[in-house]
């Protein structure tokens, strides 16, 4: 066997989210509350994400967190990347990011108000400055922007498929 069991390594939580940027590049990013049994996260800010719940699909999680958490309805338009991590406890965690567009309906007021204190887009100084300050909850949500910006230049540089070029 080329790659037995001592190379495998389960995790059992996986967590999704999105990345949603407006046309000047801002990132969507929600505020916790801090819920009793997690005072730590309090005041911290992340992209619009959770735990995949037993019987999810990490995209379905996606587009459930973004309204829960941020009262907007989106819709995945491709997949950033999955990024393994850990919680606090040392407990490991996969991470999977969507960048999103958010759709009508949106009301950018979290449904879990009592887990969110504030929606809002972040220019990219104001969350490196965050950042640096230790008030984005994971390093993920730094490593997914990236990676939204990354994708949001890329398709700016691409020709737009199927367009006309004799016209």
């Amino acid at each position: 066997m080329q790659f037995g069991p001592e190379l495998h390594t389960p995790i059992h939580h996986r967590a999704a989210g999105v990345v949603i940027l407006n046309a000047a590049g801002d990132i969507l990013l929600v505020r916790e509350k801090g819920v009793p049994e997690q005072r730590q996260k309090a005041g911290l800010w992340h992209i619009p994400s959770g735990t995949v719940e037993d019987g999810e699909n990490p995209q379905d999680t996606a587009v459930r967190e973004a309204w829960e958490e941020a009262g907007v309805r989106v819709r995945l338009l491709r997949f950033l990347a999955a990024y393994v991590g850990r919680f606090p406890d040392g407990v490991p965690v996969l991470r999977h990011a969507w960048l999103a567009e958010v759709m009508d309906g949106s009301t950018f007021r979290p449904v879990m108000a009592d887990e969110v204190t504030e929606v809002r887009y972040v220019p990219k100084a104001d969350f490196d400055a965050l950042y640096d300050a230790g008030q984005i909850r994971m390093h993920h949500t730094k490593l997914f922007y990236e990676d939204a910006l990354r994708e949001r230049d890329r398709e700016k540089r691409s020709p737009l498929l199927g367009s006309d070029s004799s016209s």
